[in-house]
């Protein structure tokens, strides 16, 4: 008797892309130039193909394609009268090489905000670990903890070391993917100073969008969250572990909702359940840095041609993405939300440079790694990963999920020439059936060719 197989493929395919729909998620771009960065290693393996961004861009239904990048930044220019007080004070912290023209009143402004040289110095030394922080050129770490010091206290009106709207542009960028627990504001405002349209100095003061009491009570929840998170993590994982179960915590409690509230930031997803991709991203990068695994966010375009962010991750040395909002496999599509099997798809839980750039291009601020490495890689660490056709593996695959009531099974191959072979193994010839409870008529599957897997629906007795 002929087996029937029925393929799901448009809507197991369509979970992978339809979740990243969203706007407005990054910050401003800015002209800093490749040169600027002074980590040559990294640098030599930062492969961004820009000209394939600007099209992607440009075909932002007709809207300034860097308009999805902007955060909420105002820049005012004033031209003070250059026979003012506008000269450099010779009690003056400001050793930044593009230092501003500051007077008295300048420095004690700053003073008053904690913007001292004892105070910047020990921002810098704790921000060592930093991935941001740290790929970013030596020059800027300065203001990178003037930033991130006027941010916290928050500062109106102070004065910072560089005359230039892009360096703070991109140095406020650094510290907010550097850190995911400032989730108090969306922007910023500069006001630009000159004498004789000579640049002297650049006051900023970052816009919040709560008050510090809501502030604080978003905290209670944050911390609240973190509590709950952590209860159910086995106390002697491994960092492999960790990213398992943030990654598989982050989708079970995190519904995917362009309009839900702070959904550029962690409050979104710790407070109210839902979000959009920084959210997502932000909140396993603070939830990762709570257990010790380094993390970062890694900004970019989704294949759909819109602004996305996921994460960088680093186990033992190696480097690995991770995209936890598509690892959710719910989305708003139109006025109908599609759920395919439990919720969860694995397929994008550590993975290679080369698989991410399928679906995703990268356009970051700062140079990544080349991730290479597949021993974290979720189907290679859960013993579903095929190189070549492993009957034996197959078996014990399929054996080990009927064993624990699953409703699916999904196996990865290596490349594409294994997972045709794959196809060809289990579907054309129907070999799938010999792994199915016998008088097993019918069999659904999936399959995501970007990713190289195959999912297959299993009907339990």
């Amino acid at each position: 008797m002929k087996k029937y197989i029925i393929a799901i493929v448009a809507v197991f395919v369509i979970s992978m892309i339809g979740i990243v729909v969203t706007t407005n998620i990054l910050e401003s771009k800015n002209g800093i130039e490749d040169g600027v960065f002074s980590f040559e290693s990294i640098k030599n393996s930062f492969t961004v193909d820009k000209e394939t961004i600007n099209e992607q861009r440009k075909a932002l239904k007709g809207e300034d394609p860097a308009s999805a990048f902007l955060a909420d930044i105002d820049t005012t220019y004033v031209e003070d009268d250059a026979s003012g007080e506008n000269t450099v004070s010779e009690g003056s912290d400001t050793q930044f090489f593009h230092a501003s023209v500051l007077t008295e009143k300048d420095l004690r402004t700053r003073e008053k905000y904690g913007l001292t040289k004892e105070n910047i110095v020990q921002v810098c030394e704790a921000n060592r670990n930093k991935y941001y922080y740290e790929t970013m050129d030596e020059s800027l770490h300065q203001l990178y903890a003037e930033i991130l010091i006027a941010t916290v206290v928050r500062a109106e009106e102070v004065p910072l070391c560089t005359r230039e709207p892009e360096e703070l542009d991109f140095a406020y960028r650094c510290v907010l993917n550097d850190h995911p627990e400032i989730y108090t504001i969306n922007g910023y405002t500069c006001v630009l100073h000159s004498a004789n349209k000579i640049p002297v100095k650049l006051v900023y003061t970052a816009k919040y969008i709560m008050s510090e009491q809501e502030e604080t009570a978003f905290k209670k929840k944050i911390d609240e969250y973190v509590k709950e998170y952590k209860a159910g993590m086995k106390a002697d994982a491994s960092d492999y572990q960790k990213v398992k179960y943030t990654y598989e915590y982050l989708i079970d409690n995190t519904d995917y909702d362009l309009e839900s509230e702070y959904n550029q930031n962690i409050c979104s997803v710790m407070a109210y359940h839902k979000s959009v991709c920084l959210g997502y991203a932000k909140s396993m990068q603070y939830l990762l840095s709570e257990v010790g695994v380094k993390s970062t966010i890694v900004e970019g375009i989704a294949a759909s041609g819109e602004a996305h962010a996921w994460n960088m991750i680093q186990i033992d040395g190696a480097y690995y993405y991770t995209d936890v909002t598509w690892g959710d496999s719910s989305y708003t599509n139109g006025n109908s939300v599609v759920k395919v099997l439990a919720g969860i798809n694995y397929d994008f839980l550590n993975i290679t440079t080369d698989e991410l750039e399928h679906t995703h291009t990268i356009d970051n601020a700062v140079p990544v790694p080349q991730c290479v490495e597949i021993a974290d890689n979720y189907y290679v660490r859960e013993n579903l990963y095929f190189d070549f056709i492993n009957t034996n593996a197959l078996s014990w695959v399929f054996k080990n999920a009927f064993e624990s009531e699953a409703d699916h099974v999904t196996v990865k191959c290596a490349n594409d020439s294994v997972f045709q072979e794959m196809k060809f193994y289990l579907l054309e010839e129907q070999h799938i059936f010999e792994y199915l409870p016998e008088g097993t008529e019918t069999m659904s599957y999936g399959e995501n060719p970007d990713m190289h897997t195959l999912t297959f629906i299993l009907k339990h007795e």
